[in-house]
């Protein structure tokens, strides 16, 4: 059939009947048809979930571009490798093209939840009961689907660059293939609409979450957020006259990726920041602390900090979170705990998801300084150190001096050999090396960590069976460091920068930039601090395999993995070695527009190199 797969859109709309009731005269009395979807606020719900459906879910990060929605961020960027196989290692070696189905798997799942936002907001108005009680049900989730019409839109031209934008009414099923037929539009056309919608959709919805039932559902502060992340991928380099694009237009010659740098794009995610921060009615978000730690652990800066930045993603939906997804955990959490030989339940998982060496020099010092500028760390030999963790207060026990003396961060992100496991209720010190407890020679499968370290954020204290709230999507902490990026762009001397950037050095336990007493001289290469600081903080959030790209920087960070030399025991497993060569080419900034779709309407054109 004559379709182009972006709007075959029989199968894609609420729960597949909309497609049925073009064929079938009758349907079977347990079914409901599509007008009838949308008479009652109880099945309104179910039609508004199925538009919520396609947000990526990082709880299926080992599976990505295969379920869930979710790509290979984590182990296609330089913070990780997967020892378990899946589409990351076709990224990393460059085994993948523009008919891989991975590729075509985002852009369809992409548009079908563009086409079911757009069909719900066109039918939400038939609901015969949605505003009963005095509540405008059916505004709020016209805007909430709107929003998500246009944050779809965002995660496709992150991934794919400029994309075809279909309008704001839902496409026929039956519509005809010259109807359909469109070229890309331009990038800002992409961004100028997302950014609209957006504000569009801001307006008129609440804050903040007004109810328990509320948290997980588009708010203003979610679409304010998501403008802002549209903004900067726009502003920075691979979108912002980059003239490695010179070539990419569409068959009438229109440019899709504008030429000519533009630092007012940077003041617009400047400004859209401020006003964010600034909001009255955002006024209850804040970064997470703690006001004490666990009963024993001595209460100091260190160890709260340690706390805060462990907490801010197991303590529900705290203060910092602007959103967040809920979800089965379990595969994931299994991921990062390392498999110790002999151990059961939550203590023995898959050590799948393993940290790189890269990742774990960027971490600062206690001093707060990178590594490569604290004079007084080492990582040769060992040290007795006292690590901050509640379940291992007895004393301090022989490590690596790469570990001694780090960031509370560092504490709350990485598993590395010698640190006593997690689970309060377990006695087990986790040891990668060859011969280890969780080392690659007592395991027969590919079971073992890459690098020398598993992930330890995310994970529950109670080990990898025990459930936790929500993944964190968007939190306070980005929407400072996109600030502070956007302010060094357009305006470098603005005070903010040091501002909201010792905010987040402050709460991580680590001295601030500045001429008080206790900080740090302001660095000369602020743009740099900012970078490392994002590096650091968001480690494992989705967010470096991006802006390495967007930065234009990933032909130097993504064509290597470091390690530790795991078949090995100390001192050789100590031993940083490359674990992973990677391929990476120009035309892997953006992925390719799916052969299919070209084939099928060939007024889109293809993305450079591809």
């Amino acid at each position: 059939m004559k379709k182009i797969l972006i709007y075959t859109v029989g199968a894609l709309l609420i729960v597949g009947n909309y497609g049925c009731k073009k064929f079938l005269n009758q349907v079977p009395d347990d079914r409901l048809t599509f007008d009838q979807m949308y008479e009652k606020k109880s099945t309104v719900d179910q039609a508004l979930a199925n538009v919520y459906s396609t947000l990526p879910d990082q709880d299926q990060d080992r599976s990505p571009s295969a379920i869930g929605n979710i790509g290979p961020w984590t182990a296609a960027s330089d913070e990780a490798d997967y020892t378990l196989p899946n589409f990351s290692e076709n990224v990393n070696s460059g085994a993948w093209d523009a008919t891989s189905g991975a590729v075509n798997y985002h852009w369809q799942r992409f548009y079908q939840g563009i086409q079911s936002a757009s069909s719900f907001m066109a039918n939400i108005n038939r609901c015969t009961d949605c505003n009963l009680g005095g509540i405008d049900i059916v505004n709020r989730y016209y805007s909430e689907a709107r929003a998500l019409r246009a944050i779809y839109y965002y995660y496709l031209v992150r991934q794919y660059g400029p994309v075809i934008l279909l309008g704001n009414d839902p496409v026929a099923s039956d519509a005809p293939l010259p109807e359909i037929s469109k070229p890309r539009n331009s990038m800002d056309e992409c961004i100028d609409y997302i950014v609209s919608e957006l504000d569009a959709a801001s307006s008129r919805l609440p804050a903040t979450p007004q109810a328990s039932q509320d948290y997980g559902h588009i708010t203003a502060s979610v679409a304010d957020a998501y403008k802002i992340k549209a903004l900067l991928t726009a502003a920075r380099p691979l979108f912002n006259g980059n003239t490695d694009y010179a070539s990419l237009k569409n068959q009438d010659g229109k440019q899709l990726i504008s030429q000519t740098a533009d630092v007012a794009k940077w003041t617009k995610v400047a400004t859209a920041a401020k006003a964010f921060l600034t909001n009255s009615r955002y006024a209850n978000y804040a970064l997470y602390n703690v006001a004490a730690t666990p009963a024993g652990l001595p209460d100091n800066a260190f160890n709260r900090a340690f706390i805060a930045t462990r907490d801010v993603f197991l303590n529900g939906w705290n203060s910092e979170i602007i959103f967040g997804r809920g979800g089965d955990v379990t595969l994931y959490q299994y991921s990062l705990a390392p498999n110790h030989n002999g151990a059961s339940d939550g203590d023995k998982g898959g050590s799948f998801l393993s940290p790189s060496q890269q990742l774990v020099d960027a971490y600062f010092t206690a001093n707060g300084l990178p590594i490569e500028n604290d004079p007084a760390y080492t990582a040769n030999g060992t040290s007795a150190y006292q690590a901050p963790d509640p379940n291992d207060q007895d004393g301090p026990r022989t490590i690596s001096n790469m570990y001694v003396n780090r960031e509370p961060r560092f504490y709350a992100n990485i598993t590395y050999s010698g640190r006593k496991w997690i689970n309060p209720s377990s006695n087990i010190i986790t040891s990668f090396e060859f011969n280890g407890n969780a080392g690659k020679n007592a395991i027969a499968n590919n079971d073992y960590t890459k690098t020398g370290y598993t992930s330890r954020k995310h994970l529950t204290v109670a080990g990898w069976t025990e459930g936790r709230p929500i993944f964190t999507m968007i939190r306070l902490a980005e929407i400072y460091l996109d600030y502070i990026e956007a302010l060094q762009e357009s305006n470098p001397s603005d005070p903010d920068i040091l501002i909201y950037l010792n905010k987040i050095r402050v709460r991580a336990g680590i001295a601030p930039y500045g001429s008080g007493a206790g900080a740090l001289p302001v660095p000369t290469d602020m743009r740099d601090a900012i970078r490392r600081e994002r590096r650091v903080e968001l480690a494992f959030e989705l967010d470096r395999y991006f802006y390495t790209r967007e930065w234009k920087i990933a032909e130097t960070t993504d064509t290597q993995i470091k390690g530790l030399n795991i078949t090995q025991n100390a001192p050789g497993f100590f031993t940083p070695v490359v674990t992973e060569n990677r391929v990476f080419q120009k035309k892997h900034y953006l992925w390719p527009i799916p052969n299919g779709e070209i084939q099928k309407v060939p007024v889109i054109v293809q993305n450079t190199g591809w």
